[in-house]
């Protein structure tokens, strides 16, 4: 009887919804399941039973008549999307932002999951919850880590040393003060005034000046000096003329200290008063010990000198640490005295007295324009003792950063930047960055990446079957499998202390829930109506 197909239709719409209710149920309990992938039903429409011919012939809009035989599940479809990333604080709890699978291996099977809840077993494995093995490229004894082939176990050796290293370049950076060292300068005591009371000038008549009164010419000034170096003493004179300016008297000065070998130096006029600046820069005796004027008529009271700066020679100290071969300190002083202009002289010691073989002193000479001309390199090689080698390192004026190493009229900020070397360490933390690298954190403030954690992806997510505690296996269906490291899957990052959550929504399941519900009284109402026309014809026989 044909009361018999509405009856299979509504039992198949009462277990089509019942897999469906199913569905969104299981979706529920894993609101919070970490890494969780929902899913959802999709229906089809079973076969149709033609029951008969249209009567319109080739007019008819159809030439058939066809009646439903209910409903089937077509699919379970897996929701793939991004889940709400969560911070947990856990180094070693990873998410994955972007496509792809982290890779275990559980009992000699490679299996995917977004479920990145990891942790150190007590042999430094990787693994995950439920002990299945992370999966990687380790570092090989050089450090390096050699990704895209086979993986392995990701494991670290947590009583493993890090060697020390010695050190091969020191770099030196920031500014020497082209004013560090300073000359010697004499100052008269008192300033050339004229007759009008104004501070003389280069062009000022001598007679004019309120220190002179009745000048005839013949008139001699004579300056007792102490050379530069102390050793002598000596004497220049300038011998008036009429007419002669203070310009006149400065050059005449001038040439006579010029003529001397003993004596450096240039007198010049500032504001009205005399100077007399050493041409050398440094520790100095030159110093102008009197003044005498004699012969002529008239008089001229010259001002005696005094010393207003004296030179020195100054020095810009730095210091660092270096390592020989067996990770043992030495420390370095290096003191950089200029000596000249846009020239200093370096002086390498350690304050342990390590011998130094040979760099121990060097010069370094700058241009015009404070920018280093004697190459930026220098060796210095010495006796570590203490078991360790003879070793030698190289000092960089600059580093590859941009910062110079430079000479300006400035503060003195030039400074040991950084050096390669390194003492033993021990390993204290563990971290891992975005590219999933694993980083060791040693106790001498180095870091060393240890090992790569490994992602996997396939063709098509559609073919991943679940099996169970949050991990996919790939199947036929899937395509290939392809295995690398995050840095080569495009828009994929790692994130440290984050889980992936579920991709859950529930607004979206209380929806389908309803729907479901409905649909499934429906299918019932149809069996139950079926059954009541049933009886109503059974009943005909009465």
């Amino acid at each position: 009887m044909s009361l018999i197909k509405s009856l299979n239709a509504g039992v198949s719409g009462l277990k089509g919804f019942q897999t469906k209710m199913d569905t969104i149920g299981n979706n529920i309990a894993n609101v919070d399941t970490t890494g969780f992938k929902s899913s959802n039903v999709t229906f089809s429409e079973l076969m149709n039973e033609n029951i008969g011919g249209s009567s319109g012939g080739d007019s008819a809009p159809s030439l058939s008549n066809q009646v439903g035989l209910g409903v089937s599940v077509a699919s379970v479809d897996r929701d793939f999307s991004q889940g709400t990333i969560q911070n947990t604080g856990k180094a070693t709890d990873l998410a994955l932002q972007g496509d792809g699978y982290f890779l275990v291996n559980s009992g000699g099977q490679d299996l995917m999951t977004r479920a990145g809840n990891f942790t150190f077993n007590k042999n430094g494995n990787l693994v995950d919850s439920s002990g299945n093995y992370v999966q990687g490229y380790n570092a090989n004894k050089s450090g390096n880590i050699l990704g895209g082939g086979a993986t392995d176990n990701v494991q670290i050796d947590f009583e493993n040393a890090l060697a020390p290293q010695k050190t091969s370049e020191v770099n030196l950076g920031g500014n020497l003060n082209a004013d560090t060292s300073t000359r010697q300068t004499i100052t008269a005591q008192s300033a050339f005034t004229d007759s009008s009371g104004d501070l003389a000038e280069t062009s000022t008549d001598i007679s004019d000046l309120s220190q002179t009164s009745g000048l005839t010419g013949g008139e001699t000034v004579t300056l007792n000096m102490t050379s530069n170096g102390g050793s002598t003493t000596t004497s220049v004179s300038y011998s008036y003329s009429s007419g002669d300016s203070v310009g006149d008297m400065l050059s005449g000065l001038n040439s006579a200290i010029d003529s001397d070998a003993d004596l450096d130096g240039q007198l010049r006029l500032v504001d009205g008063m005399l100077e007399l600046k050493s041409d050398n820069l440094g520790d100095s005796d030159l110093n102008i010990d009197s003044v005498s004027v004699s012969g002529g008529s008239g008089t001229f009271n010259f001002p005696g000198f005094q010393i207003s700066q004296e030179g020195n020679t100054k020095t810009q100290t730095m210091s660092t640490t270096v390592y020989d071969d067996l990770g043992q300190e030495h420390s370095l002083l290096l003191d950089f005295t200029q000596t000249a202009e846009n020239t200093w002289e370096y002086d390498a010691q350690f304050a342990d007295g390590e011998t130094i073989n040979s760099g121990a002193t060097g010069t370094v000479t700058f241009d015009e324009m404070g920018q280093v001309t004697s190459g930026d390199t220098f060796n210095i090689e010495f006796e570590p003792g203490n078991g360790a080698g003879t070793m030698s390192f190289e000092g960089k004026l600059g580093n590859s950063e941009g910062t110079s190493f430079t000479q300006y009229a400035g503060s003195n900020t030039a400074k040991v930047l950084s050096q390669d070397g390194y003492t033993q360490g021990s390993l204290v933390d563990v971290r891992i960055n975005g590219e999933g690298r694993v980083q060791g954190v040693y106790d001498n403030g180095q870091n060393k990446d240890l090992a790569q954690i490994a992602l996997a992806d396939v063709q098509n997510e559609g073919g991943l079957e679940m099996v169970g505690g949050g991990l996919f296996q790939a199947t036929s269906a899937a395509g290939e499998v392809f295995v690398d490291s995050a840095a080569n899957f495009s828009n994929t990052d790692i994130s440290s202390g984050a889980l992936e959550g579920s991709n859950v929504d529930l607004a979206q399941e209380f929806t389908e829930m309803i729907t479901a519900q409905r649909a499934y009284q429906s299918s019932a109402r149809v069996i139950s109506t079926s059954d009541e026309m049933l009886t109503e014809a059974v009943n005909l026989k009465r």
